[in-house]
């Protein structure tokens, strides 16, 4: 991937331009037609379809995602999918946890009729997190296929940004506007990264390795705090579910997640220099399964089995797993590898 700061074409700006005034008109116009709810499906076999769907926007698929691309593409890539991921998820978070938007009347049943969320609303965070994440993968990969001049990763990575957004609707997660919400400030989201990321990173890049260690450990510990302390979870006394709340626990895992892949980007660059596109393609290969494998032996019981009911702890195991995922598994490949 070239280095060379890129930012969108005239072309691409206007698509993005003209695709959020339509989601907001189109939106809108269902909203005032009394079908914010309209896409809802009980139909078993179309939830089905649609849940598996919507696993595409889950964390544990974009964390996936980025390690394969850490490990067998480019390191300062993934860095910055995982950044403005981040980014998203807080910004998702500090909304909702302001806005206080109760789910459908869907979702309160149980998972009979869709998922069981328990959390506020508005904005999807599904929506809005995969606008971010799947848009900036569509930027970086719009030159490498082509058919007859049409860029087929980014159809491809719109086509999946839309089957999500719909999915959250059709198993009963979310109403029209908390998908119209998700979509709008996920483009914004999108675009604010792609125009400030350039400058930021030539700042950072000027510090001294201890400064941008130190910079990048209180930034995450500081959005942990703010987000935790400002937003605790608070029950609205409704009746079904029990308890509507904004998930703090949600900003433990971004400043974690911060901490721990941030701190180990900047040690891996500093001692291991490990070098993707200098490997072989069986190099790469076994290194994604060596990544894949510490990964989940790291992730899954800290996220599934060992569960305790704290923020710090949840802070600290995302800080862990993504630390092994920046440093430790990228040394491993590189002693493996010679």
């Amino acid at each position: 991937m070239s280095e060379k700061t890129e930012y969108l074409s005239k072309r691409a700006l206007l698509i993005i331009g003209i695709t959020s005034l339509a989601i907001l008109v189109v939106g809108l116009i269902f909203y005032y037609s009394g079908l914010n709810e309209a896409f809802y499906s009980s139909s078993s076999t179309v939830q089905a379809i649609f849940k598996a769907i919507t696993y595409l926007g889950e964390p544990i698929v974009f964390i996936i995602i980025v390690a394969i691309l850490y490990l067998a593409y480019n390191k300062k890539y993934a860095k910055n999918l995982a950044v403005i991921l981040l980014f998203s998820q807080y910004l998702n978070q500090l909304c909702k946890s302001i806005f206080q938007d109760p789910r459908p009347v869907a979702t309160n049943v149980g998972d009979e009729y869709g998922f069981a969320e328990p959390s506020y609303g508005f904005p999807s965070g599904h929506t809005q997190n995969s606008t971010a994440f799947w848009g900036y993968s569509a930027k970086d990969f719009k030159d490498k296929y082509k058919y007859n001049n049409l860029p087929i990763i980014p159809i491809i990575f719109s086509v999946i940004i839309f089957l999500i957004a719909i999915s959250r609707i059709i198993i009963g997660v979310h109403d029209l506007q908390d998908i119209i919400g998700g979509s709008l400030i996920g483009i914004g989201v999108l675009l604010l990264f792609i125009y400030t990321e350039p400058f930021l990173s030539e700042q950072f890049n000027k510090l001294n390795f201890i400064a941008k260690i130190i910079l990048t450990a209180a930034v995450a510990i500081i959005l942990f705090f703010i987000g935790t302390i400002l937003f605790p979870n608070a029950g609205l006394g409704l009746v079904v579910p029990p308890v509507l709340y904004a998930d703090d626990g949600a900003y433990a895992q971004v400043g974690g997640a911060l901490l721990g892949f941030g701190v180990g980007y900047l040690l891996e660059q500093k001692y291991v220099k490990y070098d993707p596109s200098q490997l072989s393609n069986k190099k790469k290969i076994i290194n994604i399964v060596i990544g894949m494998v510490v990964l989940l032996v790291v992730y899954v019981p800290f996220e599934y089995i060992l569960t305790i009911d704290s923020v710090y702890y949840r802070f600290a195991r995302y800080a862990f797993a993504t630390f092994i995922l920046g440093y430790i598994v990228p040394l491993i490949c590189t002693k493996i590898n010679k």
